[in-house]
């Protein structure tokens, strides 16, 4: 019987989080007692846009494949981002974007760039592909090191993954560092902007001056919809014309597509979201910020990152998940060693994880 690819063999593969049920089980717990502060998505389920779908339910036609070109979808996002809709791609989350412009431009004897730490499904899609995956360490108040990433540009170099707001580190990428490295670099720069509604920053606006810009862009977090599974990404003509040739025709659901119709008219609701999780972002900063033994660093998405000085991160988040309070282990890396990254949840879920590490530090 045939193996897998060798790549598939020495990949080290996206760690799954642990399901809510099985947390509960493991601790004695109720599953409606379980807080879900590691996955980065919204505490708010989005009934009103739910109570409209299910009141127009028997209207969408499961039995019939979607639109493959999501056309009326792309329209729709056409007037929330201000690009043209030729310009759009809709994919099943911001992971299949991810992984069409990996098909489309890695294989093994090319490299990708990121900028570490991040999100790790960047290396996980390059490495996939057989690519070798050249990681270059952030500035020690986690910015982007631009000499680092234009040096380790070379000949074999396709993408460059940067992500803005940056997952674990909550920074932006800086507009100077960006069109330097667009200005120096021929092959594609991907943008991963999930936490853009947090902050309101976009490098969109710069898809008309450079043709090899991506940005990729998700439901899942601002919008409240991570169940749903719907991104999508933005570029230039010559681009899109590769990437449509890999984009599976259909990947996503009627049900999905209708649900974010019903989002996209009442941007409002979405908007009402992050202005109380921004709240409550700036609130834990702060409140986070006099408790000794700790650093919480800014953040302009919907998490933090706290750094633990005196007490161990492992057990803190031990004794979290005691109290069904669970947040991210983050790898050990010297940038993230014994830290914790919180999602910002509900002021009553807030308070309650602020009173447990207020006593365990």
């Amino acid at each position: 019987m045939p193996g897998p690819r060798d790549e598939i063999v020495r990949l080290e593969a996206y760690s799954w989080e642990t399901p809510t049920w099985e947390i509960a089980k493991r601790y004695g717990l109720r599953v409606g007692d379980v807080v879900r502060m590691d996955l980065n998505t919204s505490p708010y389920n989005p009934g009103k846009w739910l109570r409209r779908l299910a009141g127009n339910i028997e209207r969408v036609r499961v039995n019939e494949y979607p639109d493959t070109s999501y056309r009326e979808t792309r329209e729709m996002l056409s007037s929330y981002t201000g690009v043209e809709p030729e310009s759009i791609m809709i994919t099943n989350g911001a992971d299949e974007a991810i992984d069409i412009i990996c098909k489309s431009y890695l294989d093994a004897g090319r490299e990708a760039i990121i900028s570490s730490p991040t999100y790790s499904y960047f290396r996980v899609s390059a490495e996939i592909m057989g690519s070798k995956v050249v990681a270059v360490p952030r500035l020690p108040d986690f910015a982007d090191d631009l000499e680092g990433i234009l040096s380790s540009i070379n000949s074999r170099t396709s993408l460059i993954f940067l992500c803005s707001p940056n997952n674990p580190t909550g920074d932006t990428v800086k507009v100077e560092t960006l069109r330097k490295i667009l200005d120096e670099f021929d092959g594609v720069v991907v943008v991963d902007e999930a936490y853009y509604e947090f902050c309101g920053e976009t490098f969109a606006p710069l898809l008309s001056l450079y043709g090899n810009l991506v940005v990729v862009r998700t439901f899942s977090k601002a919008w409240s919809m991570a169940g749903a599974r719907v991104g999508y990404l933005m570029a230039g003509a010559e681009v899109m014309g590769y990437l449509n040739k890999v984009r599976p025709p259909n990947s996503l659901s009627v049900i999905s597509l209708a649900l974010v119709a019903y989002a996209l008219r009442d941007r409002g609701t979405m908007e009402g979201y992050v202005k109380r999780i921004v709240g409550e972002r700036e609130r834990m900063f702060k409140q986070l910020s006099t408790i000794d033994g700790l650093t919480v660093y800014p953040s302009k998405a919907n998490f933090l990152l706290i750094k633990f000085h005196r007490a161990d991160a492992g057990m803190v988040h031990e004794e979290l998940m005691h109290d069904g309070l669970v947040l991210r282990r983050l790898a050990s890396t010297p940038a993230l060693s014994n830290c914790l990254r919180l999602t910002v949840s509900t002021p009553r879920h807030n308070n309650m994880l602020l009173r447990k590490i207020r006593k365990l530090v």
